[in-house]
């Protein structure tokens, strides 16, 4: 399975300015975005989404995205929101091929793709923390209102009375 790189989400005109490393998108900027789509698609086909994989290049030294490309890494995005979730304060990429990308445009792929994972995270978190809950008896539970458990299981000394 791919594995997840932080993504940049800071790029700023100062950036560019100043010509900061920021400031320059080379192989490994667009292999990150790359393969932090794959790790998304295969993490969320490996909990039974019916996604497919996604298609990515291994960019090099020489490569450089073309407008197909940058169409591609949009779809993707597209696609694994829709297999997942919409995240809140998700910016629409769908319109970069046609435009002349510049650091926003990249901190918006870069930042729907972190949005993504972290709700993926969160699901995750919270479904082991209810897979945790098979492992207590009614009796055990039945002190607590439906709204404490759906908070995330916020009660007190909660794993330290499991049977």
């Amino acid at each position: 399975m791919s594995r997840w790189i932080e993504p940049i989400i800071d790029r700023s005109q100062s950036d560019i300015t100043n010509r900061t490393s920021k400031a320059y998108l080379n192989a490994a900027d667009w292999n990150r975005i790359e393969g932090n789509i794959v790790y998304l698609s295969e993490t969320l086909y490996s909990l039974g989404y019916e996604i497919q994989p996604m298609p990515v290049i291994d960019w090099d030294r020489d490569g450089i995205p073309t407008k197909w490309d940058i169409q591609r890494i949009c779809d993707n995005i597209a696609t694994i929101m829709a297999f997942y979730y919409e995240p809140r304060g998700h910016v629409k990429i769908s319109d970069l091929p046609g435009k002349t990308l510049d650091f926003n445009d990249v901190n918006h792929l870069e930042k729907n793709l972190s949005n993504i994972k972290e709700l993926l995270d969160r699901g995750i978190h919270y479904y082991n923390k209810w897979d945790d809950l098979k492992h207590f008896t009614y009796e055990q539970l039945k002190a607590y209102s439906y709204e404490q458990l759906k908070k995330g299981l916020d009660f007190p000394n909660f794993l330290e009375w499991r049977v």
